[in-house]
């Protein structure tokens, strides 16, 4: 059996775009709806996939509001406690497009290469085989996210993300490591402008089950 293991952000939790909308109590969408519960179905018993995604996770950036969120701080120990594991998925960047963090596309892409970094040397020597590792930009922001609920925590980052899968691809080769643009196969939905619909989901999980097919054979 082979070992997946992602490190994400609320798109891997799986937060419902509806949520915050109607003052209800936050909604997760189920397993097998997430795009990791839908690459792991198409993957099939060949496959273990391990998800640790986290609400507001960042790349390297600490949240004065939201504490506990930087990435930086927790792929070792996440990565530690699962191991071993034969890739490692890196899904993180778009919460670093909130206004409080003022950076760039790049230092959002450069504080990803980091996670990389880590990733690629947390577990090495200390297992049989090194894990690879699959770097992926994160899609665009929808347009929806400068006129809704997320407007004020999201401003400028409409920009931004579309110029991740640059800056992002850049990093990637410059580590050596694999890359895959979820923005060219899903968008963010129309309710709030960031994270993905049941459909989107489908469309990412069934992608990047192929990645992974073609990175593990």
């Amino acid at each position: 059996m082979k070992t997946v293991m992602v490190f994400g952000d609320s798109n891997s939790w799986g937060w419902d775009p509806t949520n915050r909308l109607d003052g209800q109590k936050l909604r997760r969408h189920p397993d097998d709806v997430r795009w990791p519960g839908v690459m792991a179905a198409q993957l099939g018993p060949d496959y273990k996939v391990i998800v640790d995604g986290l609400n507001g996770r960042t790349t390297v950036w600490n949240d004065p509001i939201e504490e506990y969120r930087c990435g930086k701080d927790q792929i070792v120990p996440s990565l530690d406690a699962q191991a071993p594991f034969d890739l490692v998925i890196i899904m993180v960047g778009t919460n670093d497009l909130k206004a409080r963090y003022t950076v760039t596309a790049q230092d959002i892409a450069n504080g990803a290469g980091i996670l990389v970094d880590k990733a690629l040397h947390a577990c090495a020597g200390d297992y049989v085989g090194d894990p690879a590792v699959l770097l992926i930009s994160p899609p665009v922001l929808g347009p929806t996210i400068e006129t809704d609920i997320f407007e004020l925590m999201f401003a400028g980052g409409l920009a931004k993300s579309r110029q991740f899968a640059t800056y992002f691809k850049a990093v990637a080769e410059s580590y050596g490591v694999h890359y895959f643009d979820a923005g060219a196969v899903v968008q963010c939905s129309q309710y709030d402008g960031l994270h993905l619909d049941p459909d989107q989901h489908a469309i990412l999980g069934a992608a990047l089950a192929g990645q992974v097919k073609v990175i593990l054979g």
